[in-house]
């Protein structure tokens, strides 16, 4: 909108700064429409509606200063986040991180008056407070996602979140059993009744949901093929059933040849629990259940793990990372990743090859395979 007013610059003595103000047209209703910037010194507050004045005169969208942080993040929560989360437990993430970081530090401020050095100030803050760097990360990824709606929707002329740079960091290192350790597990799990649970784990690479909300229904033992398309999830401390991570964790996976016998006795294991249960019995057509047919809670998996693992004089173990040393195990026998990443449920090699596989073997060094190869 091109507009003939060109401002005016006052000092407000109950604010204590100065102000630039400047007509910018009418409302829908008919109402003045006016935008202000503020500034410290006059010459700021001149220099700022100067830049506002040419941003009207070519076109440019200028910001709302009225919005203020807190109005726009619960709104952005509400109408974008909720709405379009892939799961309870994601809405719950955003709001968590909206509600006790980023409004307590922000909420008052308008939205156009948020700068990098507040962002980079709070960033820094968390760091020191003592907080994960993936839990800063997360953070400052909520933030530059909502201020890049806001800037969509032209409340702030740039996202100021996404200028700013995060500390650098050691990644966090997983770890995997050996080849020897895993066929060691698997010894000490016979006769668990999470035995399967324990083995799909580790030579399917599932993921624990994956594995605890598999159903009968994407089990064919006459073709081996599992097919994931569901996990079992806890979601505001209640369990249940949901779709998968991501689409390409929707797979079909052949069954290796020793768990075929596993799922059999499973099965058969199940048909004694619903005849001594009788009325009691839950029919979920869950793969793994308790013996009254009810979902197994993760935590009494991870419970078992830890048990059957350090009875064995293992350590201490997650149902998690057997996802890794499946990842781990195969690399090290020369399995390519692009097929342990299909396996896995990845889009790509990068997160199979930087977070789940683990280095087992030592690796050869070059000169002396160069020696090997050319006489």
């Amino acid at each position: 909108m091109v507009t003939k007013d060109r401002g005016s610059v006052y000092f407000d003595k109950r604010k204590s700064r100065w102000i630039g103000i400047v007509d910018v047209g009418t409302t829908v209703d008919g109402k003045r429409k006016r935008q202000r910037v503020y500034g410290a010194t006059r010459t700021e507050a001149t220099r700022k509606l100067a830049t506002l004045l040419y941003d009207i005169q070519v076109g440019r969208p200028t910001p709302d200063g009225s919005m203020r942080f807190d109005a726009f993040f619960s709104r952005w929560l509400a109408q974008t986040i909720e709405p379009n989360a892939s799961s309870i437990n994601t809405s719950d993430h955003y709001r968590l991180i909206v509600d006790k970081h980023l409004i307590p530090a922000f909420g008052k401020k308008r939205l156009r008056d948020l700068t990098v050095d507040d962002v980079e100030l709070f960033i820094n803050s968390k760091y020191d407070a003592g907080y994960a760097p993936s839990t800063v990360r997360r953070m400052r990824m909520t933030l530059v996602k909502g201020l890049r709606d806001a800037e969509r929707k032209d409340l702030v002329v740039r996202n100021v979140a996404s200028l700013t740079d995060l500390r650098r960091s050691r990644p966090a290192h997983g770890r995997s059993l050996s080849e020897a350790e895993a066929n060691e597990l698997l010894q000490a799990a016979k006769g668990s009744r999470l035995e399967l649970a324990i083995n799909i784990g580790l030579q399917m690479g599932l993921r624990p949901g994956e594995t605890l909300g598999l159903s009968w229904n994407n089990v064919d033992l006459e073709r081996r093929i599992l097919v994931v398309d569901q996990s079992l999830k806890r979601e505001r401390n209640q369990l249940r059933i949901g779709g998968v991570k991501t689409p390409t964790s929707r797979r079909s996976i052949s069954i290796p040849d020793p768990l075929i016998k596993l799922f059999i006795e499973q099965s058969h294991r199940q048909k004694l629990d619903q005849w001594v249960s009788r009325e009691l019995w839950c029919d979920t057509g869950l793969v793994m259940t308790t013996n009254i047919g009810t979902a197994v809670d993760p935590s009494n998996l991870r419970r078992e793990l830890r048990r059957i693992s350090s009875r064995a004089g293992l350590g201490n173990w997650s149902p998690n990372a057997l996802r890794h040393s499946f990842a781990s195990i195969l690399s090290a026998r020369g399995v390519a990743l692009e097929s342990i990443a299909d396996a896995m449920g990845h889009i790509d090699t990068r997160m199979t090859s930087l977070v789940y596989r683990h280095q087992l073997v030592e690796v050869a060094d070059a000169p002396t395979v160069i020696d090997g190869i050319f006489q």
